[in-house]
Formats: structure tokens, C-alpha cells, sequence
């Protein structure tokens, strides 16, 4: 590649990452507020719902001690509060690590009929529950040992506690402490209520897990309601301090449970189970007798139904649905003709199936993920018009809206559009006497029923009514015909006297929140120091090209702007040892990062193929600058600069020297969790060695199939050298990647585990590799060729294998980076087909840590 087609490559690359001023990205403006246990940062965009934090939490924060049993307040280390919105969802996450404790807050309000839509506020449910996991799951240990002391990670309680327990428990404190909140839910309530009228309650050990319909809410909804009833059923008012007070010993939780309460945890629940069953069958009973108005049922779905909508001219039914398999918009047209119910084949002297008791009308149209997204906020904007929205990642990788237009029979496309003003007079729905029901614009009753109906649509005559019910299995669409006459109000007896568990089944009132008023707090600039930590690092290789181990320490902030790595690198003969250390600072847009370097490669030492020739000690160091667009497409460029002093076994020393780039371009286009994967990757290096100027040049293309099974990805990449190299220039095929060498002073290393380094040098590189996901598992064939240009191309060294790669997990990168830096690895087992490895089984491990 000559300098003018690099430089328009640059150019090129320059453009497609210069974007609009970052909001929550690390180089964007952050503020910080401090008060005596907290520190709550957030981007200065989010800055009132910042303040609204900081003036609750120490309020807040006085209400655990009396509560739990315990807060923490640990002199000089604060909990962090971290702000932020990357997705535009609601949701909190709490990490009760006891080096370093903090709290992640997505600042997007929940929807009115979602299962934490019930609150006072936001920002105070919000605080009250992640703050509540904190203090209950930080209790120290009562008699830590001396290793304990040392290495203990996580609190006792977050060790032994199953998930219905930590979640149910700060819930529970959501209730208590705002007076609202789920326990206090119509919502709650309807999903007990109908999973037992339905016998469908979980089982003890479902209760923690999150598979099913509403599964993963049943810790929440249900471990909240148990330990609520527990508390009824005990004479003493703080008998789940004694719990905590126990799990913070040494007892395990079968154990401290059984002594807190006097029965194991599974038979309380059961217990439980059966009360919470009886209550809910006896409120059916009286209700049935009364009456019931719940409409006809229309269809049913699998998953969670929301933004039910008529189309103007009343012919057509959208819904956005969750179902498991089928997610997406749903048209159902009304005035289809319903299909024939077909007869389920039977024995000639067998009586005749029964018909199904629910009917399921599939959709006439439907509108699957794009992009990877589910559409969201769908609206009409003409009879045969849907504007949506698609939440897609912008330069910093945060999720926004971006308008799309559905036009029926034709085409889905990006298109703006304005949102239609929301008919007014129509039904509606609100909580009645614990129940979730429809009215009409007057406020009068429309539905009697014992499950959740909402989300009501009226069509143009005002003739029916389409709404949601709720049911153990999924969302039920109803049609009700309005010229009904409304159900009469329910006499006094609609409840069991005495009922034994009624709180769970009917949401009980909301009460006076017992916090006290809030207390403004300013904010001042973001500073790194304030959230800095330092921890230990370790870095790892074990191949045939040698064996390294790294360890040292580094420290980032919260933000994860000021990152630094010092390490001390022991290996075998082979190697490599030495040392580096390393800094990146990502707090402007492009960030730069520094390190030095010296280490000792004797590639003579290596077990299996020595090579000669190679063995050096290398002392030098990398500046780079790097700016990355998270976007669609995502883009990378990351200029660099480097220099090494390389001395021979002979001791003749040589300086090497070069600059050059790095530059990635990718996107993807999908429909239905189908799709196709386009990338390309440019390294281009231009170097000078012992007096001798080379020019490297690395191009990569990346195809690949998107899907649900198994993903396949197909990898070219070609590769040559020019000018003048000298050995240590050349391409070089085998080994792995180290922490202690930067990336820049290894670009002529043609990376394969399972090939000893040095496996053939040449100043010609073609790799071909073929990728296969198998659930976290890759399995891959891979081809590839090193070869001098003035011969004859040999035959491609090939090697088979399977590789679990950190960086396809999707781990929470964030929460990790806090703990162990910028840290990835590989675990490989590998077959190579051909060379002096042919039919070895090789295992590798390689784990880097980058600053």
C-alpha cells in the first residue's frame, strides 16, 4: 500500500469516527456528588436526576440500621453510585464487592404496566432497592479467618444466599421504606394470584432461576411475599436480622434458616404455597359468585404483551409481543376470515377430541428483530402505516430511538415520523380494590376479573374493547363489547374474612413513606482520584511456543479513564520474562496510551521445534493513539509509534524503529436473528531496522453468516513486507501474544497457539480461517501460509480446534475491568493437521491484560 493510499484510508476512517459531543461516554463531562457514605457520579446531561439521588440517599441511608440490622460505613471508602442510561430501559445493579462497593443506576423511568411500574418516584425506588442489596449483602463475616481476611471477594451473605433470598429481600425493603414499590402492586399481586389459581406457583428450586414466563421475576415477586409471611408467622419483628445475623457465622443457609424459623426453607414455602392457594381459590370463589366480566378471549400469546393499538379505521389489531421464540410487532387483520379449527386425527372408536379451551390466531403480519433490536413504541400513522422505533448504538455505544416507518405489504425503512396525539375519552385501566380493571372515560367500572386486564383499545364505533389479561402461561388479548351493562360494585363480602395470606393476592394501599425530605447536594467536576483502585493483575501463557506467567498491579477509576499496569513477567526457557508498564488515558476522545517494556525471548529453548537464530532481548516502548466509534458501523483507527533496542545472544545490538496504524471498519445487517457480518481490518506499519526501512502491510476481511445456531464466520487475511527487512521484520507463524509486548512491535507475528514460534518465516502471509459458534464454544480450521515472495507458495500449515474466547462471552466488561483491568482470554484445544505438530493434541491458555 503506497503513503497516498494510506493516507486516504485515514482520511476516510477520520471522518466516519468524528461525531456529536459525547454524553456518557468517559471523555464526556461527568460531575460528581459527594455526601458522608456516598459518592454519586453521573454525566452532566443527567444532572437533575443526579441531584435528585444525592438529596435522597443519606436519608435514605439512616432508614438500614434500624431495618437490616446492619450499614455499611466504612471509613474513607464511600459506595460509589454510578448514573447512567445505555440502553433505555429500567434497571439498577448492585455489586456488593467488599474492595470495591458500588451501585449502577439506569436513569429511564419504567412503563406504567411494567413489573416495577408501581413507585412514588423513580429515582427513590431506585435508590431503595440497590441500596438495600448493599447494606444486607456488605455484613462481614462475624469470625473471618486469616485467609478470609485476604482473599474474601464477597460478604458471607452473597456467598450462601440463593437468589429468591437477596432479591426478595430487597424488595421487601422497597416496600417498607417507600410505602409503595412491588409489594404494594397490582401487578405483584395479580401474578401470585393467578399462577396459584392456576397451579402453577414455582417450585422451591424454580424460585431462584429466571427461565419461563416472568421466571426470572418470581425471586423478586414471590421470595418478597415468603418473606414477608415469614415475618408474619414469627413472634419476633426482627427475625430475619437473626437470619442475617446467622449467614454472617458460619452456618451455611439450610442450616441458619432452620434455626431462625424452626423448618427448613423448601417446607416453609410450601407451607406457604398451599395458604397462598387456599386465599387465592376462595377470593375466586366469592368472585365467581358475584359475577365476572372479563370479555371473550381473542388469542393468546406466549409472552408479555404491551402497545396494543387500532388501526384507524378499526380493521387491523397491532401488539408488541415478547414471545420467546417469535418476538416483534404483531398485525392481526380483523376482517380476515378465521381459519377452520382442523380435527386432531383420532381412533375411529375413541370419542372426539375436546377442542382447545383457549384459541391461539396467529398474526397476519409481523415485524421480527432488525438489527438485532426489537421494535419498540410501535403507534398507526395511517390505515396501513406503523412508525416504530429501533434502539440502536450510536459513536458511544449507548442505545437511541431512531424512527421507522412499516408500510403494509410493502416494505420496513428508516423514516421519520411524528407520533400521533393520544385519543382522549377513551378506556382506561386502574387498580380497583387490589386488581388491575378497565374503565370507561368516567371513571366506571367495565371489567370484573380476578386476573390483570389493561392496556385497552376502543374501536371507532366504541362498540368493543381489545385489552390484555394476564395468565400463568403468557398475555391473553380479550375483546369485550362495551354495550354491555358494567359489572355492579362487589357488596362487602367480596373477601374472605380472614384470609391468610390476603396482602399477596390483593396489593395492599400505599402507605406514608417514612424518609425524610431531601437535602440538595451540589455536584464538582468528576475527578479520577475520588473512585481510583488498585489491584493486583496476572497475566498467563502456556503454549508450545513457551510458558509465561505475569504478575503485578494496576488500578483504573470508575469511569475507567486513567488505566495503568506495572508487571514482572517468569517463563520458562523459552519464555519470554521481563517487565512492562503501561498507561492509557481515555478521558479525551482520542485516547492515548504508553507503555515500556523488556524482556528476554529465547525461542531456542522451546520444547518442540527450537528455532535458532531468534533468541533476543528486547527493550523498548509503544505511543498510540486510539479513537473507536461504537456505532453502526463501528470504526477504529489508532495511529502509532514505537521503538525497541534488540540484543542479540552475540551481543550486537540493534534498533528498530516504526510507525504506522490500525484502522477497522464493520457492521452487520439481521431480520429474525438472521443476518450477515461484513468487517475488514488494515494494519499498515512502515519501519526502519539496523539502518534498513521496511514497509509491513496486514488486510483482513471477515464474512460471516448470523444465526441462532451455530454462527459461521469466514476470515481472509493477506499480508506482506517489503523494502529492506531484516530477520526480525519478517512475518513469523506460531506462539501467542504476551501482556508484557506491545501490539504494535508483534504486528509480523502470525498468532496460532498451537504452533511453536517461528514455525516458518517469510515476507508473505495468507490466513484463511473458518469460525463455527457452538454455544460459548468456537470450533475452527484454520489455513495458513508464511513464505518468502521470491518462492514458490507452500502448502498451508493447517490446524483444527476449539477455543472458548473471553471477548464472546458476553461478560459484563465493565464490572470486570473495575476488578482485573482491560483483561481477555483464550483457552484453546487444538489439532494441528500438517508440520512438525501434525497430529499432536495441543491444550493452550493465554490470558492478556492491556492497560
Amino acid at each position: 500500500m503506497n503513503c497516498r493510499s494510506l493516507s486516504a484510508g485515514i482520511a476516510l476512517l477520520s471522518a466516519l469516527v468524528q461525531a456529536a459531543p459525547p454524553v456518557q461516554a468517559p471523555d464526556a463531562r461527568w460531575l460528581t456528588f459527594s455526601t458522608a457514605h456516598y459518592r454519586i457520579h453521573c454525566p452532566a446531561a443527567f444532572e437533575s436526576f443526579g441531584r435528585e439521588v444525592a438529596s435522597r440517599v443519606e436519608g435514605i441511608h439512616a432508614q438500614y440500621l434500624g431495618l437490616v440490622g446492619f450499614a455499611y460505613e466504612k471509613p474513607g471508602q464511600p459506595i460509589d453510585i454510578l448514573i447512567q442510561d445505555p440502553v433505555m430501559e429500567a434497571n439498577g445493579m448492585a455489586f456488593p464487592l467488599l474492595r470495591r462497593p458500588h451501585v449502577v443506576l439506569w436513569k429511564t423511568e419504567p412503563e406504567a404496566d411494567s413489573i416495577i411500574g408501581h413507585h412514588r418516584g423513580w429515582a427513590e425506588l431506585l435508590v431503595v432497592h440497590e441500596l438495600g442489596h448493599m447494606h444486607h449483602l456488605l455484613r462481614p463475616a462475624r469470625k473471618p479467618n486469616l485467609w478470609q481476611r485476604w482473599t474474601a471477594v464477597l460478604g458471607p451473605l452473597t456467598e450462601k444466599s440463593p437468589r429468591w433470598v437477596t432479591e426478595g429481600y430487597a424488595t421487601l425493603i422497597e416496600g417498607k421504606l417507600t410505602g409503595s414499590g412491588r409489594p404494594h402492586s397490582a401487578i405483584r399481586a395479580a401474578v401470585l394470584r393467578q399462577w396459584a389459581l392456576e397451579g402453577k406457583l414455582p417450585t422451591y428450586e424454580a424460585l431462584s432461576r429466571t427461565d419461563g414466563f416472568l421466571g426470572g421475576s418470581m425471586a423478586y415477586l414471590g421470595g418478597s411475599a415468603y418473606l414477608a409471611w415469614l415475618e408474619t408467622k414469627s413472634t419476633d419483628p426482627k427475625v430475619l436480622q437473626g437470619l442475617w445475623t446467622r449467614l454472617a457465622g458460619t452456618r451455611g443457609f439450610e442450616a441458619a434458616f432452620t434455626a431462625t424459623f424452626g423448618f427448613g426453607p423448601k417446607d416453609g414455602y410450601q407451607r406457604f404455597c398451599a395458604e397462598l392457594t387456599h386465599t387465592a381459590l376462595e377470593l375466586e370463589r366469592r368472585a365467581k359468585a358475584q359475577g365476572l366480566r372479563e370479555g371473550e378471549v381473542f388469542t393468546r400469546l406466549n409472552g408479555w404483551v404491551s402497545d396494543l393499538a387500532l388501526s384507524p379505521d378499526g380493521t387491523k389489531l397491532l401488539a408488541r409481543v415478547l414471545d420467546p421464540k417469535h418476538p416483534g410487532l404483531y398485525l392481526w387483520d380483523l376482517n380476515a376470515p378465521k381459519p377452520a379449527p382442523k380435527a386432531a386425527p383420532s381412533a375411529s372408536d375413541e370419542p372426539p377430541d375436546h377442542a382447545p379451551a383457549t384459541p391461539t390466531v396467529a398474526p397476519t403480519r409481523r415485524v421480527p428483530r432488525l438489527q438485532g433490536t426489537l421494535p419498540w413504541k410501535p403507534v398507526w400513522l395511517g390505515a396501513d402505516t406503523v412508525g416504530f422505533q429501533l434502539r440502536l448504538p450510536n459513536e458511544e455505544g449507548v442505545l437511541q430511538a431512531q424512527p421507522y416507518r412499516w408500510i403494509l405489504g410493502t416494505s420496513v425503512r428508516p423514516g421519520k415520523f411524528t407520533p400521533p396525539a393520544p385519543a382522549k375519552g377513551g378506556p382506561g385501566w386502574k387498580d380497583i380494590d387490589g386488581i388491575w380493571n378497565l374503565v370507561d372515560a368516567q371513571g366506571r367500572t367495565l371489567t370484573r376479573t380476578l386476573a390483570a386486564a389493561w392496556n385497552p383499545v376502543a374501536t371507532p364505533d366504541g362498540k368493543w374493547i381489545y385489552f390484555t389479561r394476564l395468565t400463568a402461561s403468557g398475555v391473553e388479548i380479550r375483546r369485550l363489547e362495551v354495550t354491555q351493562p358494567p359489572p355492579a360494585a362487589p357488596p362487602p363480602s367480596w373477601m374472605d374474612p380472614a384470609p391468610l395470606v390476603a396482602g399477596a393476592i390483593l396489593s395492599p394501599t400505599d402507605e406514608p413513606s417514612p424518609l425524610p425530605a431531601s437535602v440538595p447536594v451540589e455536584p464538582h467536576p468528576y475527578r479520577v482520584g475520588e473512585s481510583h483502585d488498585a489491584f493486583a493483575l496476572a497475566g498467563y501463557s502456556a503454549a508450545p511456543s513457551g510458558f509465561s506467567a505475569q504478575l503485578g498491579f494496576g488500578g483504573n477509576d470508575l469511569l475507567h479513564r486513567l488505566n495503568w499496569q506495572v508487571l514482572a513477567g517468569l517463563g520458562d526457557g523459552a519464555g519470554p520474562r521481563g517487565g512492562m508498564a503501561g498507561v492509557a488515558w481515555r478521558g479525551w476522545r482520542w485516547a492515548p496510551s504508553l507503555q515500556a517494556f523488556s524482556l528476554l525471548e529465547r525461542p531456542s529453548s522451546q520444547r518442540f521445534v527450537p528455532a535458532a537464530g531468534f533468541d533476543r532481548e528486547r527493550r523498548g516502548a509503544e505511543l498510540a493513539f486510539e479513537r473507536e466509534d461504537l456505532g453502526r458501523p463501528r470504526a477504529r483507527i489508532r495511529p502509532v509509534v514505537a521503538f525497541e533496542r534488540v540484543e542479540g545472544p552475540d551481543g550486537l545490538t540493534t534498533h528498530r524503529s516504526l510507525g504506522g496504524v490500525e484502522a477497522g471498519l464493520g457492521n452487520h445487517w439481521s431480520r429474525d436473528d438472521q443476518g450477515v457480518l461484513l468487517s475488514a481490518a488494515l494494519r499498515e506499519q512502515r519501519g526502519r531496522t539496523a539502518g534498513q526501512t521496511w514497509n509491513l502491510t496486514r488486510a483482513a476481511l471477515t464474512l460471516g453468516w448470523l444465526n441462532p445456531w451455530s454462527p459461521l464466520t469466514v476470515r481472509l487475511e493477506e499480508g506482506r513486507i517489503t523494502g529492506d527487512p531484516t530477520a526480525l521484520d519478517r512475518f513469523h507463524l506460531g506462539g501467542v501474544a504476551t501482556s508484557l509486548l506491545p501490539s504494535a512491535l508483534d504486528a509480523n507475528r502470525v498468532t496460532q497457539a498451537a504452533l511453536p514460534a517461528y514455525t516458518a518465516t517469510g515476507d508473505r502471509l495468507r490466513r484463511l480461517r473458518g469460525e463455527l459458534g457452538l454455544g460459548p464454544l468456537e470450533a475452527y480450521l484454520e489455513h495458513s501460509t508464511v513464505w518468502d515472495g521470491a518462492q514458490p507458495r507452500p502448502a498451508a500449515q493447517r490446524v483444527a480446534g476449539l477455543e472458548l474466547d473471553s471477548r464472546r462471552l458476553g461478560l459484563p466488561l465493565d464490572v470486570l475491568r473495575r476488578l482485573s483491568g482491560n483483561l481477555s482470554f483464550t483457552l484453546g484445544l487444538h489439532r494441528p493437521l500438517d508440520g512438525p505438530m501434525k497430529h499432536r493434541t495441543v491444550g493452550t491458555l493465554s490470558v492478556i491484560v492491556r492497560p
